[in-house]
């Protein structure tokens, strides 16, 4: 059975060694399908970094995309095996190996050290001649866009941890003598796999830039990582476990103006226009810094997306508004 070490511990040359074994490969009509190396069931797990949110909170595998087809063809598998692995990883299946679900709660909570481990795999399958074609970077990291969801999820741990206790007080009672410990690091690493999916779908459908005044790191060839946060219209505190994953849920803002819609100094109308609080316009009138940031070129009047982009659902929108006339009126009344 294949230890812990053999997933984490990964050198260029040990990478090399899997990824020429896989090349060597019959296709999968013809033999047997052999088992998973580790750089396979790691690519898997990133392969759920970039699915869609579910609303039943699992973490799947899109099969029909692009890049999960190419990397089926490449591994010389059906793409239904590696939707099946994902599943073994954080433990569903029944049939999944102990050091893969240990794998789970140890990468998903430490996505970071996956990036390494992506970064390693991807180098060493370049090296061997497997281009774009071939070994997708599904992830982003040659075009710098991997770190930026990685940094937009905003979600402390401990807010993880909050949101899992119930799961974990009905799995205890179920599994008086199971290792708790362990359960709760699977559970608080779903949920953290599960916004940053929410964070990269936000930064996708809102093409890496700020929606309040369009700062786009990415269009100009730079990083975009810590320059935008994949902002909650209704905040995840005070949303359901369904809309804290749901892309509808979400804008794409700079720092600026994330922390100011967050504190309801702004708010979006459902047509996508930009209402600035009566705090706000004053201080714009009073301050040339705060204007150039919240007014002018600084923030627009409405909200701009692409006419493929899914638009913000006047669900949350209404909640937010709500929210805002309740602060405005706090504030007129000087309560």
């Amino acid at each position: 059975m294949l230890e812990l070490s053999d997933y984490l511990a990964l050198t260029d040359d040990s990478v090399r060694a899997q990824w020429r074994s896989i090349l060597a490969r019959r296709d999968p009509g013809t033999s047997r399908q052999v088992d998973f190396v580790p750089i396979e069931t790691l690519i898997c797990f990133g392969l759920g970094l970039v699915s869609d949110p579910s609303p039943s909170g699992n973490i799947n595998i899109k099969e029909s995309s692009l890049e999960v087809k190419a990397l089926a063809a490449l591994f010389k598998r059906r793409p239904t095996s590696l939707a099946a692995k994902l599943a073994n990883l954080d433990g569903r299946r029944p049939n999944g190996a102990k050091n893969e679900r240990r794998l789970w709660a140890e990468l998903s909570n430490d996505i970071v050290r996956f990036e390494y481990l992506y970064e390693v795999i991807l180098r060493a399958g370049r090296s061997l001649g497997l281009d774009e074609d071939r070994l997708p970077d599904f992830l982003g990291i040659e075009a710098n866009t991997l770190q930026a969801f990685l940094d937009a999820d905003r979600i402390s741990n401990e807010e993880l941890r909050e949101s899992v206790d119930k799961d974990l007080r009905e799995w205890e009672v179920a599994n008086p003598d199971g290792d708790a410990f362990e359960t709760e690091r699977v559970l608080v690493g779903t949920a953290r796999v599960g916004q940053k999916q929410f964070a990269r779908s936000v930064l996708v459908n809102c093409d890496f830039a700020c929606v309040f005044c369009g700062l786009n790191f990415r269009a100009n060839g730079l990083p975009p990582a810590r320059m935008l946060i994949a902002s909650h219209i209704k905040p995840w505190k005070d949303s359901l476990n369904r809309e804290r994953i749901d892309t509808r849920n979400g804008l794409a803002a700079c720092p600026t103006h994330d922390a100011a819609f967050d504190v309801f100094l702004v708010t979006v109308a459902p047509d996508l226009a930009v209402h600035r609080s009566q705090a706000l316009m004053g201080a714009v009138e009073r301050d040339a810094v705060v204007a150039r940031n919240f007014s002018g070129a600084g923030m627009r009047e409405r909200l701009a997306f692409a006419t493929s982009a899914g638009l913000p659902s006047r669900l949350y929108l209404d909640w937010h508004n709500a929210r805002f006339e309740e602060l405005e009126a706090r504030r007129a009344g000087g309560t």
